[in-house]
């Protein structure tokens, strides 16, 4: 039978090059060359920094500098400035004064007197129930199994762990008589697998077990032996048995220990570092029109240390006559991890903002005119142009934000499937929506428009569109019902 092999764009330099590959038409076999990303402990932790968001970004690193003597945080003093960060430094200041924009609220405003609101750089509350919410009204289609899944959702403890069985939500829904007739057992656990496959990885497990695995899966490891141990071999590994474990397996005592390195770079806990109450959100990135009217995008920086290797114990480790082995070994060890975090940091920090000029670029109706000029979008679009996988695209703009001259907006936002217009092009879910509202808002609150009449009124404007899709729009807007809006 043919072999088929999935290509992946790898951001580390560790490949398997040669793949074998079955021609059927002529019965031979040939060796072609095939980048192949091979997850080594190091690269699970560049993609788990490149994951995290700037407030967990800035522990680790509080962590790391305690732990690593070999790593120093540069005081702001002793930075040494080049022209384009002293530039980007005043453009900064400007910034906070208040800086000027076209258009803050949707309609034209004069462009010589509108300034930013300094509330807008006010961190706002988000929860990781409400980003949920969010991932899962873009993931889901179908009414049913999105009810299910908001019950999910709302049953997760503050670790992330659902922690009520699956015969229980049935019941549950049994009772409430939410929705007719009630799901079964089969349609809870779709909707569960649909909130499993959201972010953070390992949410809505059902023990640490499930967390573990859920996160292997993430990160495309399930023909790994770290996931075999934690599918079929959970008990032995609990037990601290290597020998037994590496004899159960059929691999060496190493192969179990690189294994386990990889197991614990995971979280036992799907919600650790953030948890299902409110936090704070930073942006990530900055991006404003300056004053020659050129969009500009600033890395937010702030709270994160400028990196360097210390001179004292860099200077202690070329005098090796003064060193035992033990203590050399130790220090060359402690060099490679921050080298390791100094290059990874900036590579981040490139990823973020490649990421984000491409954004730019294809959204700029967005920035220019507002929300509502939100174009379908991509993560694929946005790979090709910046030369990388889409799963690494989806793994950058992952729990990251922006702030724009409209307010803050998660990264992800920008990413919109589309509804067909008549004239064969596409219009982002999120500009239909905001037509929806405008309806709403204009209506006669005596004889409010039903579903069907506003699916009408935008099939007239000519978006296709459904009535069942105006009500699910509607719902995830929180705009009641006609019947309900009638005084």
């Amino acid at each position: 039978m043919p072999i088929l092999l999935q290509k992946t764009i790898a951001i580390s330099s560790q490949f398997s090059y040669n793949i074998y590959v079955i021609d059927m038409v002529n019965l031979r076999l040939e060796q072609k060359p095939e980048l192949r990303q091979i997850l080594t402990p190091k690269l699970i932790e560049t993609l788990k920094l490149l994951i995290l968001p700037k407030i967990e970004l800035q522990k680790r690193l509080e962590q790391e500098l305690m732990e690593n003597p070999m790593l120093d945080a540069e005081d702001e003093e002793h930075w040494t400035e080049s022209n384009e960060m002293n530039e980007n430094l005043a453009e900064w200041k400007k910034l906070l004064d208040g800086i000027r924009i076209t258009s803050r609220h949707l309609e034209e405003k004069d462009p010589d007197t509108e300034t930013v609101d300094p509330l807008i750089f006010t961190p706002y509350q988000k929860t990781l129930y409400e980003d949920l919410q969010e991932q899962l009204a873009a993931t889901v289609g179908d009414d049913r199994i999105q009810a299910i899944g908001e019950f999910i959702i709302g049953n997760l403890d503050n670790r992330g762990f659902l922690s009520i069985p699956v015969q229980e939500i049935v019941s549950d829904f049994v009772r409430s008589g939410e929705l007719e007739p009630p799901p079964t057992e089969q349609e809870v656990m779709n909707a569960l697998k649909i909130v499993q496959s959201l972010s953070p990885p390992g949410i809505a497990a059902r023990d640490v077990r499930e967390c573990m695995i859920l996160q292997l899966k993430d990160l495309n490891l399930e023909d790994s032996i770290a996931y075999k141990i934690i599918d079929e071999h959970y008990d032995e590994l609990l037990s601290k048995n290597i020998p037994q474990l590496a004899k159960s397996i059929g691999v060496d005592d190493k192969e179990i220990e690189k294994a386990l390195e990889i197991l614990s770079h995971l979280s036992f806990y799907p919600a650790e570092g953030r948890g299902i109450t409110a936090s704070f959100v930073e942006p990530d990135l900055i991006v404003y029109k300056d004053s020659k009217g050129k969009w500009k995008i600033i890395y937010n920086d702030e709270n994160i240390p400028r990196l360097s290797i210390n001179n004292r114990y860099k200077q202690l480790l070329q005098k090796v006559d003064n060193l035992n082995k033990e203590a050399k070994e130790y220090l060359l060890s402690k060099l490679e991890s921050a080298k390791w975090w100094i290059d990874a940091l900036n590579q981040r920090r490139i990823n973020l903002e490649n990421t984000m000029r491409a954004i730019l670029e294809y959204q700029n109706e967005f920035f220019e005119k507002g929300p509502k000029y939100i174009k379908p979008l991509t993560m694929e679009t946005i790979a090709d142009a910046i030369e990388v996988h889409p799963a690494t695209i989806s793994r950058i703009v992952r729990d990251k934000y922006v702030l724009t001259p409209y307010g803050t907006f998660p990264m992800r936002n920008f990413f919109t499937t589309g509804l067909a217009s008549k004239d064969g092009g596409e219009i982002a879910t999120d500009r239909v929506k905001e037509k929806i509202k405008q309806m709403v808002e204009n209506e006669d609150k005596h004889k409010p428009l039903s579903d069907q009449k506003i699916a009408n009124k935008l099939q007239s404007d000519g978006i296709k569109i459904a009535r069942r899709t105006v009500a699910k729009y509607r719902e995830n807007m929180g705009i009641l019902p006609a019947r309900r809006r009638r005084r």
